[in-house]
């Protein structure tokens, strides 16, 4: 039994145009989360709207903001939903909480809203048990290094990404062997759960990141890897869809 492999992007940067054509090119499809354009590093409305024609498109709120506690929260996410709904004239049924920020009262705004899931930024686990706390798999960013001009590890802490991960990395058996990349992580993560039988590997990431860390080789490399495998590529939706047994 093939696992499911799912992708999503985040942010609804321009270069995710360039993300979608890597998928296409090893049958892959993506989830892009995307917002409404503000400055020129963007995507357009044409330009969603020509995404949706291949890949699925998920709501992200209005404004990129923290949702917990934030007296705009249902229009935020009803909102966004209703804007992509208008410009892909599709459906919109599956959203992602910014910075995966989500408690209890946002998770049940989701559902109000007629979502039928949610993305998290959980990482590395393998199944999906609660659709509207979707975990992930693997986010395309430096590892095992701190990258260059990030504002998220201590200049003093060269290895944080890895030891952030560490511990979960070491639960799954991972090799320190397979831990000198990003690249050789994640064939191994993925070799790991197709051998393990896990139900889902889940790539996410940012394309913003993606370009400033000069991580598309990586990708592509990895993105041709899991063509060789024996992979079911879906989407986001279509995952809880399986998960669900519709």
């Amino acid at each position: 039994m093939s696992i499911l492999f799912t992708t999503s992007w985040d942010d609804g940067n321009a270069l995710d145009v360039r993300i979608a054509e890597l998928l296409e090119r090893y049958k892959l499809c993506g989830t892009f989360y995307v917002l409404p354009p503000e400055g020129s590093g963007t995507l357009r409305d044409e330009t969603i709207q020509k995404l949706s024609g291949k890949h699925e498109i998920g709501a992200h709120t209005l404004h990129h903001c923290n949702l917990p506690g934030n007296a705009n929260m249902k229009s935020e996410i009803n909102g966004s939903k209703q804007w992509i709904e208008r410009i892909t004239g599709k459906p919109c049924t599956i959203f992602c909480y910014p910075r995966g920020f989500v408690n209890d009262t946002v998770k049940n705004a989701v559902i109000d809203a007629g979502f039928a899931g949610a993305r998290t930024t959980e990482p590395l686990q393998f199944t999906t048990d609660d659709p509207y706390l979707m975990p992930t798999s693997l986010k395309v960013y430096p590892f095992p290094w701190r990258p260059r001009y990030s504002k998220w590890w201590h200049p003093l802490d060269p290895l944080g990404p890895l030891r952030f991960q560490w511990k979960r990395l070491r639960a799954l058996g991972t090799p320190l062997s397979a831990c000198g990349s990003w690249l050789s992580c994640a064939k191994w993560l993925l070799t790991n759960a197709i051998e393990t039988n896990q139900s889902v590997f889940h790539l996410w990431g940012h394309a913003k990141e993606i370009d400033r860390y000069n991580m598309w080789g990586d990708l592509e490399a990895f993105l041709k890897f899991t063509e060789e495998q024996s992979v079911k590529a879906v989407t986001n939706s279509e995952l809880i869809e399986v998960g669900s047994g519709k």
